[in-house]
């Protein structure tokens, strides 16, 4: 009885480890990806100006963005593996193309630093969410108080323009992507106790999942954290 017991225990933390390892390694691809494609498209001045000036192909990719999101995240367990990581990959895709905007506006410098805090900060986040024995519901709920409160006060904030105002919106976001990193990564973990790679299909569609709520959280912090951080070329220019 002790050896089944012993061998079921060490069977769920291999399934564990091999479900985080494939969701982050989805998710790094899933970065990579995005940050070549803002990279590219700067050299790329036709896509550019239908980006900063016409209003109805960015309101475009963001609506495409969101259903393809609504799809992954309701719609998974209907998907094929295949079109599930097609999906995902496309979604990086867009995602670079409206954030393309930061290689004009932010210093390249200032771009890889804030790339590196935010890692340092996702990784220390998500190894406490990984480990800790403490239930990270409750806090997770004021976390996500918190960013419709940010949402709220950014879509109000976009009629004021009030400079303070988006420091503050900043700060408190930074808290709350922070924190739903954290508690992201315990739910994922949860789910890679009954999720085993025995199931391929299954396996490569919830590791796309996974990858997708870290991906988001990640992307959304590092927005966040460029706001506050990020030297503008301007500015740099100005400077010398």
């Amino acid at each position: 009885m002790k050896k089944y017991s012993y061998y079921h225990y060490s069977s769920t933390i291999s399934n564990v480890y091999s479900y985080i390892n494939n969701v982050y390694g989805w998710m790094s691809s899933g970065l990579l990806l995005t940050s070549f494609t803002a990279w590219y498209i700067t050299k790329m001045p036709f896509i550019l100006e239908m980006i900063f000036f016409n209003k109805f192909f960015s309101f475009t990719i963001l609506i495409v963005q969101l259903i393809v999101v609504f799809i992954l995240s309701n719609m998974i367990h209907r998907l094929s593996a295949n079109l599930a990581i097609t999906l995902f990959m496309f979604y990086s895709i867009l995602t670079g193309l409206s954030i393309s905007s930061i290689f004009l506006i932010y210093t390249y410098t200032s771009i890889a630093t804030t790339f590196l805090t935010t890692s340092i900060m996702f990784g220390i986040m998500s190894i406490w969410g990984y480990s800790t024995r403490q239930d990270l519901t409750k806090i997770s709920n004021l976390a996500l108080m918190l960013l419709i409160g940010i949402i709220i006060s950014t879509t109000i904030n976009f009629f004021l323009q009030n400079s303070y105002m988006v420091w503050i919106i900043s700060y408190f976001g930074i808290l709350s992507f922070s924190i739903l990193i954290a508690w992201d990564t315990q739910k994922l973990k949860e789910i890679g106790n009954y999720i085993t790679s025995e199931h391929d299909e299954q396996f490569r569609k919830y590791s796309i999942l996974g990858a997708l709520i870290l991906y988001l959280d990640f992307i959304n912090l590092y927005l966040l954290i460029l706001k506050l951080i990020g030297i503008r070329s301007e500015d740099n220019e100005e400077e010398k």
